[in-house]
């Protein structure tokens, strides 16, 4: 066991911080990291060289000298050379149980660049499986990546999967072949649900086989059961990969009950290695009672299990619209003139379901991308809070991509937190640009005037698989608004280096009111943190996103890589 060692308060001078080390007597710590750049993002955005670990949370911070003589005789140190420490990135915008399990018995287009490279993987699989077994592809392609120039259809699929029904995922759409269209019976006379289109070839008007979100809904029921032991290890697999991007913490933006409880086992079991901020999914399309008696099987609010790795007081990912081809815009789409976008939730109908929401004691994160979808949700926490007041309760809003001025005021009279990625721009917004034209396109995601205003807003990818959940890219694309696409949008929108960094931590912990417990590298807080293969603060910004994780570091615990 070891010693306990008794450390005068005492401060430090590095660079411009002072630094209080510790007050009190407590053990000797099991972990030293030092001789590093260490960017703690304190509230002065500090820069330390070292710090402590005790029982999974920092217990000093500061200098070589100062942190060094609190180690006992059990302590491990590690020199890291002059490396660059980050706080462990929180990403609060991951589909980490959603994908694992999508992930676990698809087909992996993760890695395609034209309908060829789709139609092989497909009939490989095809070459392993019996007719009528249904046939799933995982998302990670996009249109730009295709040097066809087009979406596959349900022909192209059909050349390949004659006997065998197939859809593969897109960005808020599926394509599905023929015999999954006849399955769900989806035809030339079927006509699009609320909150869904059934795209058609307007020659002939048979379905493309390119179905934007509820419109895949008949086709669900066929999806392939999986097993507990495939749920289990594609989310875990998806857990790894997060890890390796410095994720320790992600916000898991909608699940059921059993996702819930696959996360409680997973962490039962010791396997968990992010911490998780659930939000439980309602259909905000039911009916209000429906949607009452729903969230009393939730029960109360405030689910939280083995300090701080799972909690859940939130109801997400509601959607209002589409996203990049279907949001729900204030005036019609340049090209397609009457045609505004996708309404999934009448207003009044909405409005209800929020104040649902919060007299349960829950907070809403719904998903809007559109202005008029926006301007839907903010009617609608103004209702509810004129009833049940929401505005301590830090609701947010997801994606948020044409966020306006004459928005803001509203925004910030609810304290609102926007929940955005800029990853939607710097991997669809050829697709935005296409759809919407300049100058509006150009309004996407404008963070900086966002900050100028006084509105917090968050960084995550919506990922991890067809957007890359890696907060480095991230970063550099709110710094600098380059692309995966070759374009700009809102060229003059990039922010500082500071304020990018912190959308990914210290403002991503107050998302779930834990900016006490994480998001820094400070005395008390979870030992999470990130070694870079370079100083994110020095290299220049074009090369910001070439650097690499190194290791990750959850609770003092190595997850991912090595700590040297």
């Amino acid at each position: 066991m070891a010693s306990l060692k008794t450390v005068l308060a005492s401060s430090v001078v590095i660079g411009l911080s002072t630094w209080p080390i510790v007050a009190l007597a407590q053990p000797a710590p099991d972990l030293i990291v030092y001789n590093a750049k260490i960017v703690t993002v304190d509230g002065k955005f500090s820069i330390a060289q070292a710090a402590s670990v005790t029982a999974g949370k920092f217990s000093a911070v500061g200098s070589n000298k100062s942190v060094l003589a609190t180690a006992g005789s059990g302590t491990k140190k590690v020199d890291l050379h002059g490396q660059t420490v980050l706080p462990g990135f929180n990403d609060t915008h991951n589909h980490q149980m959603a994908t694992g399990m999508s992930t676990a018995n698809a087909v992996d287009l993760t890695n395609i660049h034209s309908i060829a490279d789709i139609q092989k993987q497909i009939a490989d699989r095809v070459k392993i499986s019996k007719p009528g077994e249904w046939i799933s592809g995982s998302r990670g392609w996009w249109e730009y990546e295709l040097k066809d120039g087009r979406v596959p259809n349900r022909y192209d699929l059909d050349k390949v999967a004659p006997t065998n029904p197939v859809t593969i995922a897109g960005p808020h759409y599926s394509v599905a072949n023929s015999l999954a269209l006849k399955l769900g019976g989806i035809t030339k006379d079927s006509k699009d649900p609320q909150g869904g289109e059934i795209r058609k070839d307007p020659k002939t008007g048979e379905p493309t086989g390119q179905l934007f979100d509820r419109a895949s809904g008949p086709l669900r029921r066929f999806a392939p059961v999986l097993t507990d032991e495939q749920k289990v290890q594609g989310v875990l697999h998806i857990i790894q990969v997060n890890n390796s991007n410095g994720l320790t913490s992600i916000g898991e933006p909608s699940g059921s009950m059993d996702n819930f409880n696959l996360y409680k086992r997973l962490l039962d079991e010791g396997k968990l290695t992010t911490r998780v901020d659930f939000a439980f999914n309602l259909d905000p399309q039911a009916p209000i009672e429906k949607v009452k008696s729903d969230l009393a099987a939730y029960g109360k609010p405030g689910h939280e299990y083995g300090g701080g790795m799972l909690r859940a007081d939130e109801v997400g990912e509601t959607g209002l619209d589409g996203a990049e081809v279907t949001a729900l815009l204030r005036e019609d789409y340049p090209d397609r003139p009457g045609y505004k976008g996708m309404l999934v939730v009448p207003q009044q109908q909405f409005n209800e379901f929020a104040l649902a929401v919060a007299e349960a004691g829950y907070r809403m994160r719904p998903h809007v991308v559109g202005d008029a979808a926006i301007d839907e949700a903010l009617t609608a926490f103004e209702y509810a809070n004129s009833k049940k007041p929401i505005t301590d309760r830090r609701w947010m809003m997801d994606h948020d991509f044409l966020i306006l001025p004459d928005m803001y005021q509203r925004i910030k009279n609810l304290h609102l937190i926007l929940n955005s990625q800029y990853m939607h721009d710097a991997q669809l917004g050829e697709l935005i640009l296409k759809a919407w034209h300049r100058p509006l396109a150009d309004k996407m995601e404008n963070m900086k005037d966002w900050l100028a205003a006084g509105i917090m807003f968050t960084g995550g990818s919506d990922g991890p698989v067809s957007y890359h959940a890696e907060p480095i890219y991230e970063i550099y694309g709110e710094v600098t608004r380059k692309t995966l696409w070759g374009g700009v949008l809102g060229a003059d929108q990039g922010i500082t280096r500071e304020q990018a960094i912190r959308s990914v931590t210290s403002w991503s912990a107050h998302t779930s009111f834990e900016e006490n417990v994480k998001g820094s590298i400070e005395p008390g807080k979870y030992a999470d943190f990130v070694l870079l293969s370079g100083d994110i603060l020095k290299v220049p910004a074009e090369k910001i996103k070439d650097l690499k994780v190194r290791a990750t570091v959850l609770g003092g615990k190595t997850v991912y890589g090595v700590l040297k």
